[in-house]
C-alpha cells in the first residue's frame, strides 16, 4: 500500500538526495502499527541487501530466527538510536516483517518512512512529521541538519575531483586507444584515470561507476550485466540456451546474439515478460507451450541496479583514425545519482529497457557469455534517475 507524496514529504527527500543514493520508502498502516508489525517491502529488501545489512533470502523463518539491527532515527532536532527486528513469521509463506522499536510512539497512521544507509547503518526520517527541507532552508542548524550537511559534502567532494580530473584529462588532447574492440575507450579513460582494468561488477572511482562511449556508439548504453536466476530458471546455463536456440554464423562460431524486450518477439522467438506478481522478469518463447525459459529475480535486478548505478558518469568522447590509430577526445560528461527501482521496473515494462544475449561456443566448444546485458536508450537514462541530472562540458 502506498501513497503520493505531499509537498512537505517531496521536499524532505530533496534533502536526502543531495547526498543518499538509495533510498526505500516504507508506508506506515493503521493496521500495522496498531499490531506492531510492517511488510518489508521489495525496495526495503533490496536495500537492506544491497547495503548489506541484511538478506531476508537467506533468513529461516520463526521468531527463534529473527535479527535485531540498530537503527539511526533521524528527527528535525537530533538522531536518536533505536532497534530494527528482522524477522519471518512461521504463517503466510514467511513474508518478511520489519518493525522499529517505539516507532508506534513516534509515527502516526498514514507517515511515510524514508530509509537509507550510512556506513552500513540503517536510517530513517518520518517524512511526514518533519520539516528539515524548511529548517535547512531557513539556516537552522541542529544535530540532525549538521549531520546531513557533512554527508553533503563528502558527497560531493569526489564527485567535484573527478571532473576536475576528466577536464585537465581533456585539455591534454586526445588520448591514444590502449586496445581495440568495444571496450577501447572505457579502458583508455580508466587508464588515463590511473584505474587499473578489472571485471570487478563494483563502481570504477570511489564509488562512481565510469560508462564511457563515442558519438558513434548505438543509441543504447549498456546499465550492467546479470546472468539469470539459474535456481529458478527452467534452462539452468548459458550453455542451454545456446543449444536451444543458437544458431551458426559465417566465421564458424555458434551464437546467440540477440536483443529481447516486452514489446514483440525477436527472430528467435525469445521475449521479455515483466510478472509484477511474482516480482520476476521472465524470458519466454513464445512459439509452443513451453514458455518460461530463464528468470531473473527483480530483487537481483534491483540490488545490481544500486550496486552499479548509485552514482554514475557517462563520458562522451569523439573518435578519430590516425595512422591506422584510434584516438578519443573527452567532450562531455552526464551525472546521474540515485537510482529508481520503481522506474527500473516501469521502463522494463515499456520495452525501453532491453536484453541482449551475447553467448558465443568457439571452434573448440568452449562456451562464453559476454551477457546477458540490460540496456537503456540514451535519451531515457535520466527517467531511471531520482536526483537531478547534471550535465557538463570538458
Amino acid at each position: 500500500m502506498t501513497r503520493p507524496f505531499t509537498v512537505q514529504e517531496q521536499n524532505n527527500v530533496l534533502v536526502l538526495r543531495e547526498f543518499v543514493t538509495d533510498i526505500a520508502f516504507l508506508y506506515l498502516t493503521s493496521t500495522g502499527l496498531k499490531k506492531s508489525i510492517l511488510d518489508a517491502v521489495l525496495p526495503v529488501r533490496t536495500l537492506l541487501k544491497a547495503q548489506e545489512i541484511h538478506d531476508f533470502n537467506a533468513q529461516e523463518q520463526g521468531r527463534d530466527n529473527k535479527v535485531v539491527k540498530r537503527v539511526a532515527l533521524l528527527n528535525d532536532i537530533f538522531i536518536e538510536e533505536v532497534n530494527a527486528t528482522l524477522y519471518r513469521p512461521q504463517t503466510k509463506n514467511g513474508d518478511p516483517r520489519i518493525w522499529f522499536s517505539s516507532i508506534n510512539k513516534k509515527a502516526s497512521p498514514n507517515d511515510i518512512l524514508a530509509l537509507f544507509a550510512v556506513d552500513g547503518v540503517l536510517h530513517a526520517l518520518n517524512l511526514t512529521q518533519s520539516h528539515l527541507y524548511e529548517m535547512r532552508k531557513q539556516g537552522v542548524e541542529t544535530e540532525t541538519i549538521k549531520f546531513l550537511s557533512k554527508l553533503v559534502l563528502d558527497a560531493n567532494r569526489v564527485s567535484e575531483g573527478l571532473l576536475n580530473r576528466l577536464r585537465k584529462i581533456a585539455q591534454a588532447g586526445p588520448l591514444e586507444s590502449v586496445c581495440e574492440g568495444d571496450t577501447a575507450i572505457g579502458r583508455t579513460v580508466e587508464s588515463a584515470l590511473g584505474l587499473k582494468i578489472n571485471s570487478s561488477p563494483k563502481p570504477d572511482y570511489y564509488g562512481i561507476e565510469l560508462k564511457s562511449a563515442s558519438g558513434k556508439s548505438t543509441n543504447r548504453s549498456v546499465l550492467f550485466a546479470q546472468v539469470p536466476d539459474w535456481d529458478i530458471s527452467r534452462f539452468k546455463s548459458s550453455r542451454e540456451l545456446l543449444d536451444a536456440f543458437g544458431y551458426s554464423s559465417n566465421d564458424g562460431a555458434f551464437r546467440l546474439y540477440c536483443t529481447l524486450n516486452i514489446a514483440k518477439p525477436n527472430a528467435q522467438g525469445l521475449q521479455l515478460k515483466f510478472i509484477k506478481k511474482e516480482e520476476q522478469l521472465a524470458e519466454i518463447y513464445v512459439r509452443s507451450k513451453f514458455q518460461d525459459v530463464v528468470l531473473w529475480r527483480l530483487d537481483t535486478l534491483h540490488r545490481r541496479l544500486h550496486e552499479k548505478h548509485r552514482e554514475t558518469f557517462w563520458i562522451g568522447a569523439d573518435a578519430v583514425k590516425r595512422h591506422n590509430r584510434e584516438f578519443f577526445t573527452l567532450k562531455s560528461v552526464r551525472h546521474t545519482r540515485c537510482p529508481s527501482t520503481a522506474q527500473f521496473d516501469s521502463l522494463l515494462e515499456t520495452g525501453k529497457i532491453s536484453v541482449d544475449h551475447l553467448i558465443k561456443r568457439a571452434l573448440n566448444g568452449k562456451v562464453n557469455e559476454k551477457g546477458p546485458l540490460f540496456k537503456l536508450h540514451k535519451a531515457d537514462i535520466p527517467s531511471l534517475f531520482l536526483a537531478e541530472t547534471k550535465d557538463y562540458t570538458l
